[in-house]
């Protein structure tokens, strides 16, 4: 049973216990037997005391079951049916009487929570009245009384204080684009009316279905029922709401209070994290609501001293007096990750934020004020295994993504940032490589990283290693020496460092003596070493390269990137190993490696990049440096909006700078790509890439054709001292069409007639593609080169 009728209960027993002035002596105590709750009154014989109603059944009557939901548990196995004796005598009311109703009729309420003009009515009948009435949401106080006099059966008096009545609707401090859901919410109907028809009737056609299982253990089976039960939601007219921007007069539904809380949590839904509001409801009906986006008073940063503390609230961009919205939050957070990355952003414990009742305060002249009252909350109790935690990799992602932000809250009206020193960030990264001059050569990649948390200078100690395996038996025809050359650890240590206050990203020096290549320009580390190992196709050309490079890159700003190198190389020509090592085609012919011009070579390259959608990493630079590839670590997803990304080197080698007289060159090198975003994962892309120079070695030459630089041909099947390609490319979601247009200098010979390849791709993702490429000279065929891509380079 309910509450209500166990209040219905105290107030039958204290009328029964109650005689009148002239009334005769006591009545005899009620029998032993009954185990319920009674109510008794004086002995009457000629009171009309009507007989109560056999009941029916919950599984008769499903209304009569209807707020089971709402008990604690073990209710229904303390608390019996509510019975009204009068002199032993099991009774029932003579009727229900409404009492205090202002602009609603009788007939209304009567309909909508179905309370019988006429008695008799069960005291069990009775509870579900009151609790009906409670729910239709129209009233602030139901009051239960049972009227017993002398001569009269008992009669359940309920006083009713309906919610007020909205006439018109003020709403000041937002702008007109943001009141919308604001007055929907505030103003919301019951659930039948939220489908917006205007063809709706009344609540009596929206009736709730309840399902009740009966397991027969006996026969083996399982019956499901459901029947019907009318829920009391009120009909639209008589409640105040907004419709297509037009306002309704009526009743408030579940009152002022709950409309305003309703409005605050909107506020916070939309964004504004301090919002507050007040409001006034005149003595005519006018309700007049003034919202307060809600200003910022102070930031404090805790977990840190006083000095990097303002650095913090510079990184922030969260000023005293600027309304604070959600997304503020969630920009800074990624602000202080990306530019302050010797500190870590903490989420640290606290209470729950104050939640937002609203209390009604009368005057005077009849207005009402509801003004704000903040209640503090409990701390929630973490759920245990045994209770049921829900487990979803949705739920996993939102923590995962809102952990930083959570490290940002708000107390009162300060926003508070708890941040803490980083310790050492220490990383391993596996290296499957792959070649067809060294075999299958696994290995590591370490870095260290020392944070100082003044943000003066950051230590990087980084290195690898990878271990030339002697599996398959691959060697080297009649050269057991230069086999034996080949199967030589490959090796790299560095360090560097980073200095803020000079704008430095890295200064350090790298040594080395490893297998390296100039073409990750047109295939990514990754996808070489697979095909490397699967086809015989690494579409690389390796050499030895030992010596050291000294090395400087200041940003300038975000975008911005200038730097510097000396290189002081040894180059040493590698021939593939026979037979090929790889998984299948391994009865083709070795992989072709041409000879590079071996000796010392010294030179200087100067770097400029540009990324219009480049973020503050925690750092710039690669492991294995290239004068043809990026600094700027990009991931390569499609960007949302039209982004530029530029790099332009320039190397000159000279004997001047300690090499070999063989080795004086000049090369420039331009490539540039521009994304055209014409929605989610849709676009165009655009690249155009320039290389070439001046009497280069070898291994420095150009060249044209295979993926990514010209795709749809042979594999560097055009070479010379200068190169031109040009490609665009069309995606629409997780398709795309492309064209590459390309030609080489070939010295004195001069430019080749362009080429043209076409192709397409799917994608999976921003990076991993299956792509199709067909070459359109007079070596077309229909059958065309294919491939899946897991790396981008460009």
């Amino acid at each position: 049973m309910n509450r209500l009728a166990l209040l219905l209960c105290f107030l039958s027993f204290a009328a029964g216990a109650q005689g009148t002035p002239d009334a005769g002596p006591p009545a005899a105590p009620a029998p032993a037997d009954s185990g319920t709750p009674e109510a008794s009154s004086p002995k009457d014989d000629t009171a009309p005391l009507a007989t109560a109603p056999q009941e029916p059944s919950p599984e008769e009557d499903p209304c009569l079951s209807e707020d089971a939901e709402d008990e604690e548990a073990g209710d229904s196995e303390v608390l019996g049916a509510l019975r009204l004796s009068i002199n032993g005598e099991t009774r029932a009311l003579a009727g229900v009487e409404l009492k205090g109703l202002e602009r609603l009729s009788e007939q209304q309420v009567r309909t909508l929570a179905r309370i019988p003009a006429q008695g008799p009515l069960s005291p069990e009948r009775a509870a579900v009245a009151l609790k009906r009435l409670a729910r239709t949401g129209l009233f602030a106080k139901v009051t239960p009384t049972v009227r017993l006099a002398e001569g009269t059966t008992p009669t359940l008096v309920v006083t009713l204080q309906e919610h007020p009545s909205v006439t018109s609707v003020d709403i000041q401090g937002l702008e007109a684009g943001e009141l919308r859901d604001l007055q929907d919410d505030m103003f919301r109907l019951p659930p039948y009316a939220s489908d917006d028809d205007d063809d709706e009737d009344d609540a009596g056609d929206d009736d709730d279905t309840v399902t009740s299982v009966h397991i027969e253990a006996g026969r083996g089976r399982f019956v499901i029922t459901a029947k019907t039960c009318p829920t009391p939601n009120p009909p639209r007219e008589l409640l105040a709401h907004f419709q297509k921007g037009e306002f309704h007069p009526g009743l408030v539904w579940k009152g002022l209070p709950a409309a305003l809380e309703r409005a605050v949590d909107e506020l916070q839904d939309e964004g504004y994290q301090l919002a507050s509001l007040d409001a006034t409801l005149t003595s005519e009906g006018r309700l007049e609501v003034r919202v307060d986006p809600g200003k910022v008073e102070a930031v404090e940063v805790r977990g840190v001293d006083e000095g990097v503390a303002q650095r913090v609230r510079e990184v922030l961009g969260i000023q005293p007096g600027d309304v604070l919205l959600r997304s503020d939050l969630r920009r800074a957070a990624k602000r202080v990750e990306a530019e302050l990355p010797f500190l870590s952003l903490w989420d640290v414990e606290t209470l729950p934020a104050p939640t937002t009742r609203f209390v009604e305060e009368r005057d005077e002249s009849g207005a009402r004020r509801y003004r704000p009252v903040a209640e503090e909350q409990r701390r929630k109790k973490k759920k245990s295994w045994d209770e049921g935690v829900e487990l979803s990799w949705e739920k996993l992602a939102e923590q995962w993504d809102e952990k930083s932000e959570d490290a940002i809250k708000t107390e009162g009206r300060r926003v508070v940032v708890y941040v803490r020193p980083r310790g050492p960030a220490f990383d391993v990264d596996v290296i499957p490589m792959h070649t067809q001059v060294t075999g299958f050569a696994p290995g590591l990649s370490t870095s260290l990283t020392l944070w100082d948390v003044r943000n003066r200078a950051h230590l990087v100690l980084d290195g690898a290693l990878t271990i030339p395996l002697r599996w398959g038996g691959q060697r080297i025809a009649e050269d057991p020496e230069q086999t034996r050359l080949q199967r030589r650890l490959n090796w790299l240590v560095g360090a560097k460092v980073q200095v803020p206050v000079l704008r430095l990203a890295e200064v350090g020096v790298q040594v080395h003596d490893f297998t390296d290549t100039l073409d990750r320009w047109r295939l990514g580390a990754i996808d070489s070493f697979l095909y490397s190992a699967l086809l015989n196709r690494p579409d690389a050309e390796y050499f030895r390269r030992s010596g050291y490079t000294a090395f400087a890159t200041w940003r300038f700003r975000t975008k911005w990137l200038a730097g510097a190198e000396y290189r002081r190389d040894t180059y040493e020509s590698l021939v593939s190993f026979s037979p090929p090592f790889s998984l299948f085609r391994r009865d083709s012919a070795p992989f072709p490696n041409p000879a590079v011009d071996a000796g010392r070579m010294t030179s200087m390259v100067g770097r400029l990049e540009f990324a219009s959608d480049a973020v503050r990493a925690e750092g710039v630079g690669s492991l294995f440096r290239s004068p043809e590839v990026s600094l700027l670590r990009h991931d390569w997803e499609w960007p949302e909006r039209t982004a530029l990304r530029s790099l332009l080197t320039v190397e000159v080698g000279s004997p001047a700078l300690g090499g070999d007289e063989q080795f004086q060159f000049w090369k420039v090198v331009s490539d540039s790509v521009l994304y055209a975003s014409t929605g989610r994962d849709a676009g165009l892309r655009l690249r155009v890439r320039v290389a070439g120079g001046e009497d280069l070695p070898m291994q420095k030459r150009e060249a044209l054709g295979g993926w990514d630089a010209l795709r749809g041909y042979a594999f560097k099947e055009f070479r010379g001292d200068a190169s031109l390609l040009a490609s665009a490319e069309y995606r629409w979601g997780f398709v795309g069409a492309f064209a590459d247009v390309g030609a080489v200098h070939r010295g004195e010979a001069g430019w080749m007639d362009p080429r043209l390849g076409v192709g397409a791709q799917l994608y999976f993702g921003d990076t991993t593609r299956f792509t199709v490429a067909w070459r359109t000279d007079e070596r077309a065929s229909i059958v065309p080169e294919a491939r899946l891509f897991f790396v981008r380079p460009f």
